[in-house]
């Protein structure tokens, strides 16, 4: 068994190397490619790669922690404060991302004086933009929680703090792994936009190296590669803890 998933998946690896190949030839200017001219800019590079990973995981952590405070929200008994959650969910899911970053940073940001702080505001509007989605997944993973459970915490006098902290947040945790490991690939992937607003990332340098070096192929080529070198990971770890929790459940 092990052998036959080998041989096809050389047999894939075989493909993907003759279509590079035959790209390549086939590429008008391929005796003009300079990738050289991109060295003086590694560092340059590099900063603006780890800037990327690092929004990414802080855009993760905040947008999880506010997603979780729009499901409380959701499930409110005051009718008032689910309208909030409900025209700030129908807010981001009828803009377009790029369209969401520049109002807060145009209309959030700039007067609150945080327009020369554009890290700081582009990770703000980035998380508030990736709440509603996080939120979803709350939803979806709460419905692990059977009603027995739910039951049982009534009748043992349970607050609400101890049914989170206790019974469900363990719970639903577990399950939100292999959702919030993909949804941060999307992240990764949606930085890009960040560009936009002038947040130094990966994309925003390399479009500078491109201006000075005019390796403008190149440049993206490379930005090609150095995001795959983040997703890609990331896309076998989703799979991974999709494994795992397929086991879990079974257990």
């Amino acid at each position: 068994m092990k052998t036959n998933k080998l041989f096809h998946g050389l047999l894939a690896f075989l493909f993907y190397a003759v279509l590079v190949i035959g790209i390549y030839l086939l590429y008008p200017g391929r005796d003009n490619l300079q990738f050289s001219a991109l060295l003086p800019f590694s560092n340059f590079i590099l900063s603006g790669w780890l800037t990327t990973v690092f929004i990414s995981i802080v855009t993760l952590l905040f947008s999880t922690i506010l997603g979780f405070g729009l499901y409380l929200l959701t499930k409110s008994k005051h009718l008032y404060l689910r309208y909030i959650a409900s025209i700030f969910n129908e807010i981001v899911f009828g803009s377009p991302t790029i369209v969401f970053f520049l109002v807060v940073f145009y209309f959030i940001g700039v007067p609150l004086g945080l327009g020369q702080q554009r890290l700081l505001v582009g990770i703000i509007a980035f998380s508030l933009y990736m709440s509603p989605y996080m939120k979803n997944l709350f939803l979806g993973a709460m419905e692990s929680i059977d009603d027995l459970q739910l039951q049982a915490m009534r009748v043992f006098g349970f607050s609400n703090s101890q049914k989170y902290r206790y019974i469900i947040l363990p719970q639903i945790l577990k399950l939100m792994l292999p959702p919030l490991i993909g949804n941060l690939t999307f992240i990764v992937k949606g930085s890009s936009l960040l560009n936009f607003i002038g947040v130094q990332e990966i994309y925003n340098q390399l479009t500078s190296a491109q201006s000075s070096s005019f390796a403008v192929v190149e440049g993206y080529f490379m930005m090609f590669l150095l995001y795959l070198l983040i997703t890609v990971p990331l896309i076998r770890l989703t799979k991974y803890f999709e494994r795992r929790v397929s086991t879990w459940n079974l257990s």
